[in-house]
């Protein structure tokens, strides 16, 4: 009897998928963490005591309509 040679298109195909899809996944992760850590860089110096932001004049502007 013959033995059926393993198809090694299929197996580096199939590897080639994982490893893509890992490394897609890494970066998407990546680039979420870092884009998230620039939009919540402060602008504005913090003082003591009352400072109106930008959610709370989307809310009193809410309070107005």
């Amino acid at each position: 009897m013959k033995k059926q040679q393993p198809d090694l298109g299929r197996r580096s195909l199939l590897k080639a998928i994982t490893v893509g899809g890992t490394a897609s996944v890494a970066i998407a992760a990546t680039g979420t963490s870092v884009a998230t850590a620039a939009e919540t860089t402060p602008s504005v110096k913090h003082t003591d005591g009352y400072h109106e932001t930008a959610h709370i004049r989307s809310y009193y502007n809410s309070l107005r309509s």
